[in-house]
């Protein structure tokens, strides 16, 4: 099971950011190995960030290594899976669900999720223009993965919708 992307290396000596492929963080902090590549390692330090997660692995030595990896997904055995709660979901999840307004207002389906440096940035387009908003809290009211459906706040997408 994938459960991020290595974006960049952070530093010098073989650390890398990660964009995760799940919304919750806490998932990560238990890890013990990973597989990259094919490739087994063991995790040696797991930081949070706001948006990405700093990682290290055990033969990973450097930056130039790191380099070579960039875009390259970071799995998990299917094990780890664990059971989400009602409220919880995978960012990969979001990609093709329907955004509709709280008033029934359908704004389009989701294309992408994309982390920027800040909150994670959902692209939803309607055919003839595409919209990217924050995944954040107050923004987004509701999502249900099964019937493929984000309800957004009216009123605060108008606002920020770029």
């Amino acid at each position: 099971m994938q459960i991020g992307v290595i974006t960049k290396p952070q530093a010098l000596k073989g650390q890398f950011r990660v964009k995760p492929t799940k919304v919750l963080f806490e998932d990560f902090k238990d890890l013990k190995k990973v597989s990259i590549n094919g490739k087994t390692y063991e995790v040696e330090k797991v930081i949070f960030r706001d948006t990405f997660i700093i990682m290290k692995v055990k033969g990973i030595e450097d930056i130039s290594e790191v380099e070579r990896l960039r875009n390259v997904p970071i799995m998990v055995e299917d094990s780890i899976e664990e059971e989400l709660d009602d409220d919880e979901y995978y960012v990969d999840d979001l990609i093709g669900c329907d955004v509709v307004d709280d008033k029934g207002v359908m704004i389009g389906g989701i294309t992408a999720v994309n982390s920027y440096g800040g909150a994670s940035v959902i692209t939803v387009t309607d055919g003839n223009k595409e919209v990217m908003f924050p995944h954040a809290r107050g923004v987004i009211l509701s999502v249900d993965v099964a019937t493929k459906k984000v309800i957004v706040d009216c009123k605060i997408f108008e606002e920020i919708s770029l």
